[in-house]
């Protein structure tokens, strides 16, 4: 069976290539055509070879199936004329009316067809005089004037019917948003007057609005209102019902039922203008729901006594689930090292059949962490599975909690409200740490639009201890930082924050292919306390629950802590691309001499940031001891990924990461390690690497493969060898 092995492009006549060059022709054309060539990486092959030997070329062509993605195609004589059909109908569609083209075989050997395609483009056609008709569409003036203005832009632009088509859809789409009840594309007609467009170039365009149909009758189109929404649950087993009425919204639900997160999902009002996205956004938002499996919208007109409005009845039927109560979760960790952390967790969606939700879950992993003590080449050689964590948690979700009602919120909003209790514990080389906390954080989603969520956290409370061994605190004491070995200390933290998150909708094109996201965070810690407390800071100690430690008083943490995350992709299929990170983190105390708690601190290194080094494998600063490096108050971190599919589930990437962090004191033990305005470009290290991924859809693996390239104070490493991160999830 002869494979199609490569394609010439050729023009006819080269004085005549309609104002285009071959390699604009070709990407006008290429992949129109049923017989194609494979794709190559670096002339070669690769995909066709790949799908050749795992036998999915084979099973595709023998089941008369198109061949796999950038895999040769087998050539046939029907498949030439096909092809070369949907290359003139493509040039047509552009503009070029009197366009010609021929494929022919250029050569056949050893079983591989060249193809060679000859163009011939002719006049490319351009838009004349457009006109507008929209007499007895029942469009007003306004709306028939913004119709003429953007419709008039075709005026000598080169004809394009796909484009026209698309345009179609997108007015469609504008009015109908304005509340224009109906009027689809459908209605949108268009004339092209192609007559004497061979001596002039020109075709006259004119738009027709039609009117709506009503049984033999046409009448104007109208606006319509919602006038009445209703929404009916339908139990999974026999629950008793009731009809209630809120908001001018006819409810039918289980008797006792709390509808505060339905009615805050509805983001639909008696009486507005119709628009689709907001019936769209109001089915999504209560299907949301954990207890409902479908969510079904119904749009039934009503009759009408208006010349200008159509009433509509909106009804909702929601279709509940079981309610899950059980789940497991593991995985690899992305922390440090390679390990497992398994969690179990019981759950009731429906506490007190009030949409709450009360969860209890217990974790368990074991993990490989580098010691602490040594560099990369240095000292002990880490132990497979050398730590290990045992957690549990208590979580109760509300719709809201915070006392003041919806209508004070934007009407997009989703408030919930959260109230955990958590206790983590790590056994790790050379100390354990043990955390307990309480918090509370209400969510709310202040704009579907943008994508901006506000998480507001009134209140944390938390307590940890600390265990080191003998010979590791010995270590710290040889050092001489009394902020580092303030870092393991037992402490209180009574804290609150506010983060802010911006992540704007993306309709991944060729014509918007940037997509961006940013997080703002800011946390704060013992400043309530303290002033309520007037003792010195430093003083500030509360006594320590026997059950998480021997010592008897500990000291509260009194910090700032702000975090600036900010992403961003360039794709033009929302797959392959380059895509970036910038992460800005300071964590400052206001206690001389003690640092931030190591919890609340900042590392690079590891699967997810400076992929050269290992997990707290880099500075602070230009610090560079053999005995201990962990971590420090201010993060500053870039990186940027090369994404390519080589076909649906495989994912190669190529990234560069540069960055580092400091401490915001400055240490006689710890020269270099405080961050300054005037050093700490030379500071920052830059690490490359490249990646494979196995995307499962579900879930994804990934490896990837770091080298340092430049280490501090612009130093190249040279016993810096590659290292490999093992993972689960992207890096950002």
């Amino acid at each position: 069976m002869p494979l199609v092995w490569d394609v010439e492009w050729r023009f006819k006549d080269p004085s005549n290539t309609g104002g285009q060059d071959l390699a604009a022709w070709q990407e006008l054309l290429d992949g129109r055509f049923i017989l194609h060539p494979p794709d190559r990486w670096l002339g070669l092959p690769v995909l066709h070879a790949w799908a050749r030997l795992n036998g999915r070329w084979k099973k595709a062509i023998e089941q008369g199936n198109p061949s796999p993605e950038g895999s040769a195609s087998p050539f046939d004589s029907n498949g030439l004329e096909r092809s070369r059909l949907l290359l003139k109908s493509r040039m047509v569609r552009s503009g070029y009316l009197n366009g010609q083209l021929q494929v022919d075989t250029l050569s056949h050997s050893r079983g591989r067809v060249t193809l060679r395609i000859e163009l011939d483009p002719g006049t490319r056609v351009y838009c004349g005089e457009v006109t507008v008709n929209a007499e007895n569409s029942g469009l007003g003036q306004k709306e028939a004037a913004y119709l003429i203005e953007d419709f008039s832009r075709w005026k000598g632009k080169p004809l394009d019917l796909s484009a026209l088509e698309s345009d179609r859809n997108r007015w469609s789409k504008h009015f109908e948003q304005q509340g224009w009840f109906g009027l689809t594309s459908d209605f949108f007609t268009m004339e092209i007057d192609t007559t004497g467009s061979s001596m002039t170039g020109k075709a006259q365009l004119t738009l027709n609005v039609a009117p709506d149909q009503y049984l033999e009758d046409t009448v104007p189109h109208k606006k319509a209102r919602l006038d009445s929404i209703s929404f009916h649950w339908h139990p999974f087993e026999f629950e008793p019902l009731e009809s209630r009425t809120e908001k001018n919204i006819q409810w039918s639900v289980p008797l006792g039922r709390d509808i505060r997160g339905l009615a805050h999902s509805m983001h639909l009002e008696q009486g507005r203008l119709y628009n689709p996205e907001a019936l769209m956004n109001a089915r999504q938002s209560i299907r949301m729901s954990p207890l409902l499996n479908d969510v079904r919208v119904d749009i039934l007109e009503l009759p009408s006594t208006s010349e200008t409005e159509t009433p509509l009845h909106v009804h909702f039927d929601a279709y509940a689930d079981k309610r899950r109560v059980m789940r497991v979760n593991g995985g690899l960790n992305s922390a440090q090292g390679i390990g497992g952390e398994m969690a179990f967790s019981l759950s009731d969606q429906d506490f007190r059949k009030r949409m709450e939700q009360v969860a209890l879950e217990f974790g368990y992993g074991r993990e490989s962490v580098t010691p602490y003590q040594g560099g990369d080449e240095g000292g002990d050689a880490p132990s497979f599975f050398n730590s290990a964590i045992i957690s549990a948690g208590l979580t109760y979700t509300a719709p809201r909690l915070i006392p003041f009602g919806p209508d004070r919120l934007p009407r997009s909003n989703r408030p919930k409200s959260l109230i955990s209790l958590s206790f983590r514990d790590e056994k790790r080389p050379k100390f354990q740490r043990t955390y307990f906390q309480i918090s509370m954080v209400e969510r709310f989603v202040e704009n579907t639009e943008n994508g901006s969520r506000v998480e507001f956290r009134p209140f944390e409370v938390a307590l940890t201890s600390s265990q080191l061994g003998a010979e590791f605190a010995e270590e710290l004491a040889d050092l001489g930082s009394d902020i580092l070995a303030s870092s393991f200390q037992p402490r209180a933290i009574f804290g609150s924050g506010l983060s802010w998150k911006l992540n704007p909708k993306h309709n991944p094109s060729r014509l918007n292919p940037f997509k961006w996201g940013l997080s703002v965070e800011f946390e704060a810690a013992g400043n309530l306390y303290h002033w309520l407390d007037k003792r010195a800071p430093e003083e500030t100690t509360i006594s320590l629950p026997s059950a998480l430690g021997s010592a008897s008083n500990i000291q509260v943490g009194r910090y700032t802590r702000w975090v600036v995350d900010g992403r961003a992709g360039w794709t033009t299929n929302g797959r392959d691309g380059f895509f970036g990170r910038m992460f800005m983190g300071v964590a400052s105390s206001s206690i001389d001499s003690v640092s931030v708690p190591i919890e609340k601190q900042f590392y690079v290194g590891g699967p997810n940031s400076m992929r050269g080094w290992q997990a707290m494998g880099l500075g602070p600063g230009s610090f560079n001891s053999d005995v201990l490096r962990v971590r420090g108050d201010i993060r500053l971190e870039l990186n940027i990924e090369y994404r390519k599919y080589i076909n649906d589930w495989i994912q190669l990437a190529a990234f560069v990461d540069a960055g580092n962090i400091w401490m915001t004191r400055s240490e006689a033990s710890r020269p270099g390690v405080q961050f300054n305005t005037d050093t700490f470009w030379n500071q920052a290290a830059v690490a490359y690497g490249t990646g494979i991924r196995l995307d499962f859809s579900y879930f994804l693996l990934r490896c990837d493969f770091g080298k340092p390239w430049r280490g501090t104070d612009g130093m190249i490493p040279t016993e810096g060898g590659w290292r490999i991160h093992p993972a689960v999830s992207l890096p950002f």
